[in-house]
């Protein structure tokens, strides 16, 4: 049970982990927006929930070499945990309007690294 409430207080921070992303993403030169979709953005976070983070391409990129990039750039200089339970979706701009018009979501900029 002391497992239980200690991971869902780290996955309350998921405005953290999701800043970390953004900086990422700005350090590496991506046109992109950052969003937080599901539970966290729902408010509705539980023991089994990951964060989901939609990053919206609005550039042609692979989304698979983006999503590698982000997460290495987030884990390895801007201070995102490497056990983080975050799942980052990354769409085009077309896919990500349709997505954004269903689902409730948090626009998340890249704060400050601290």
């Amino acid at each position: 049970m002391l497992w239980a409430r200690h991971h869902v207080e780290y996955l309350r921070r998921w405005r953290e982990a999701a800043e970390a992303i953004a900086r990422a993403v700005e350090s590496l030169g991506l046109r992109a927006r950052v969003y937080v979709i599901g539970g966290a953005a729902e408010g509705r976070l539980t023991v089994l929930s990951d964060v989901d983070v939609l990053l919206c391409l609005e550039e042609d990129a692979d989304p698979r070499l983006v999503k590698h990039a982000v997460l290495k750039e987030a884990f390895d200089k801007h201070g995102l945990p490497i056990d983080y339970p975050v799942e980052l979706h990354v769409h085009s701009d077309e896919e990500c309007r349709e997505m954004l018009a269903r689902y409730r979501h948090v626009r998340v900029d890249p704060g400050v690294d601290g």
